[in-house]
């Protein structure tokens, strides 16, 4: 065969395998060499220099999440939010200034710092935690964003499983991600199990035919309980009992002014989820398992939110993260001069200042309602009023007040007092929370009610002086405050020498806010602070005040010299889910440690003690109240806390309670007195109405 006839198969062959091959979508030209050498050609195609892929501009992250956030109503994306927050770039500065005002205000005037290097004991499991250990390692860490850095701060405070310890950056709460989807942990047949409490199915990944009550096997592949006991475990600081983190993570019924359900923080976080939806297994009935892939649904927090006050990453962090001018105040979840009333802050003169700073919400009470609530189908009002699905069907509403809602069960001479919180005005200044608790329990007696319980379920506490009143009103023989103390560091006596010069009581620090428990009178100088009394816990010793407590504020029982209320302690029952803080604790330990009132925890682990309070450390501040306080004083020491260069809140229990005179074990650590006398398994029933607990209870007393 001639050479000539080899090219022209060749160029055949090729023209055939073009036209078969897709079309180039930029086509591009060749340029050809022909040489020549004796009767041979050699074609070469050399390929034109490939003109570069444009690169698509990058999109600031923080400018999406601008554009998206129009109001509290907007659809965020998942994207847009967890980028922009991990767009803040890390700040060597601002991280070793918030450290050292951390460690100055832990170090110095947090109640627990040595008692949280002691591990709990089973089952109530706490692991130890070096606060001051765990900032020096934060501190020596370079982290690729402030998000990092801001949650390994949040994570170390919630480790120590105190509700009042915490450290959040408002930078990082302008989003809330919430799955429409809740659960909880029923037992059933014996075994608990994840299931449905609470599906919307007209949100994506949701199906229309109804899962309420589908079992749960795997969340993101990992089985359903350990899924959401881990998730807890790490993320709420609630109680130093798993059970009552697992009951924090699942959702709950319960009464706040109305009945409500909360989604429960697995389902509604505050830190950004590891992906943009979560992956369910599911099993209802005999049907075949279905699986679900479900999104977050993101929208922005309002109450850390500025809208329209950003445009892109820088301006993001100039609005939301930087710290205001204000000399004083960071945050805005712990304002000054204030005590709480119905649940808002109101202002009140500079008088009887230690019992004021005493009204402050915990940290872990403000994160459940910042998960706000679930509607009840139909409105859900109270009694099925209005057309509404009832939630308490085995007891009729004899009268409400700011804080409780008193119930007569049908059928039974037993009568509930459902107290949802303790924030109650300070009586000097309005006494009608407390004449209405009065009343209240003065209708269920002339109502004829022999027996009394007291649900105390989702109550994160408030006024000190109103959950003394209710211990007085009940129990007037006992005492109805606890001791307590402060810590002692040299910086607190340095300051509480400086406030005791004052004309005035305006200082937490001020010895002469409080009452000696040896005198039973004020004290009169700053010997409270001076006089210490050295304690070893958790393998060291540090100074701590004399022993000490709070005056009420109430003169009198508002009540006639001849009334008396009929209940005895054999009479009476107390029943939370746990979720029972700060205040709510000083009413529920004295009701149980000092008259041996029985209590009863609902939820928790299957065949696992339930503690039946939480948090009980004496009272909470603010690092930028008590960075105020010091100001205030004048006191010029070293190693003081600093007004943090960021927006956050650092909170700590500045106080703490001991259950009797005789023990020097704080409340907070005597886990021989966590777990209640009964505890009782969640179902399906129990979880949406709460009634049935009260009606099993009330059978106890006919036992």
């Amino acid at each position: 065969m001639k050479f000539t006839s080899i090219l022209t198969l060749a160029a055949a062959i090729c023209a055939i395998t073009a036209s078969a091959a897709p079309a180039d979508p930029k086509p591009t030209t060749s340029v050809v060499k022909t040489t020549t050498k004796a009767k041979a050609t050699t074609t070469t195609t050399v390929p034109p220099a490939k003109t570069p892929t444009p690169t698509p501009p990058k999109v600031d992250p923080c400018s999406t999440f601008a554009k998206q956030a129009k109001g509290q109503n907007s659809l965020l994306s998942f994207d847009a939010v967890r980028d922009c927050y991990r767009a803040q770039p890390y700040n060597a500065d601002v991280a070793a200034k918030t450290i050292t005002s951390l460690e100055n205000l832990i170090g110095n005037f947090y109640a627990f710092l040595d008692a949280a290097k002691a591990k709990t004991k089973a089952p109530f499991d706490t692991p130890r935690v070096d606060l001051l250990a765990g900032l020096k390692k934060i501190r020596a860490t370079k982290y690729t964003s402030d998000y990092d850095f801001s949650m390994a701060l949040t994570y170390l405070t919630f480790s120590a499983n105190d509700g009042h310890l915490a450290f959040r950056s408002e930078c990082y709460r302008t989003a809330s991600f919430q799955q429409p989807i809740s659960l909880y942990a029923p037992v059933v047949g014996g075994s608990q199990q994840i299931r449905v409490f609470y599906a919307d199915d007209a949100q994506p990944g949701v199906p229309k035919n109804s899962i309420v009550d589908c079992v749960v096997t795997t969340i993101d592949g990992v089985p359903a309980l350990k899924a959401v006991q881990d998730f807890t475990d790490r993320t709420a600081q609630i109680s130093k009992d798993p059970g009552v983190r697992l009951n924090d993570a699942l959702a709950s019924t319960s009464w706040y002014n109305e009945w409500l359900i909360s989604p429960g923080g697995f389902a509604k976080r505050w830190e950004v989820p590891a992906k943009s939806s979560m992956d369910y297994t599911i099993q209802c009935g005999t049907a075949k398992p279905q699986k679900l892939t479900v999104p977050w649904i993101v929208r922005p927090n309002a109450d850390y939110i500025y809208f329209n006050s950003f445009k892109n990453t820088k301006t993001y962090w100039d609005a939301q993260c930087i710290a205001p001018a204000s000399p004083y105040d960071n945050s805005r979840s712990h304002p000054g001069n204030s005590i709480i009333r119905n649940g808002k802050n109101v202002t009140i003169p500079e008088i009887d200042f230690v019992r004021q700073r005493t009204n402050v919400l915990a940290p872990a009470t403000q994160l459940f309602r910042e998960r706000g609530s679930i509607a009840l189908p139909r409105g859900g009002g109270r009694n099925g009023r209005n057309g509404d699905l009832a939630v308490i069907t085995k007891a009729k509403e004899v009268l409400i007040t700011a804080t409780t809602a008193f119930y007569r069960l049908i059928k039974s001479d037993a009568c509930v007092a459902v107290i949802a919180s303790e924030e109650a005005a300070y009586f000097k200044y309005d006494a009608s929370d407390y004449l209405g608790f009065i009343d209240g329990l003065k209708t269920l007696r002339d109502g004829g009610c022999k027996k009394l319980i007291l649900d105390m379920t989702n109550n994160g506490g408030g006024s000190v002086d109103f959950a003394y009143f209710i211990n007085a009103v009940l129990f007037p023989a006992t005492l109805p405050y606890f001791d307590e103390d402060l810590r002692a560091s040299p910086v607190a006596q340095g300051v509480a020498q400086a406030a005791g010069k004052m004309s005035s009581v305006a200082s937490i620090f001020d010895s002469r806010g409080y009452n000696s428990v040896a005198t039973r009178k004020p004290f009169k100088d700053a010997t409270m602070f001076t006089k210490t009394i050295s304690m070893s816990r958790g393998g060291s010793t540090s100074d701590y005040t004399q022993r000490n407590f709070l005056d009420y504020a109430w003169p009198f029982m508002p009540m006639a010299k001849n009334e008396t209320l009929p209940w005895k302690a054999a009479d009476m029952a107390i029943v939370t889910n746990g979720f029972c803080g700060s205040a709510c604790t000083m009413i529920a330990t004295r009701f149980s440690v000092m008259n041996k009132v029985r209590t009863y925890a609902v939820g928790g682990i299957h065949k696992r003690p339930l503690s039946y309070f939480s948090f009980p450390g004496g009272f909470v501040m603010g690092n930028a109240d008590i960075v105020k306080d010091i100001l205030r004083t004048g006191y010029k020491g070293k190693n003081l806390p600093r007004n943090l260069p960021v927006k956050a809140s650092a909170t700590i229990a500045v106080g703490e309670i001991y259950a009797t005179e005789k023990t020097n074990v704080p409340l907070e650590y005597d886990t021989a007195l966590f777990a209640a006398n009964v505890h009782l398994d969640q179902d399906a029933a129990s979880a949406r109405h709460p009634d049935n607990v009260w009606v099993k209870i009330a059978a106890d007393f006919k036992k």
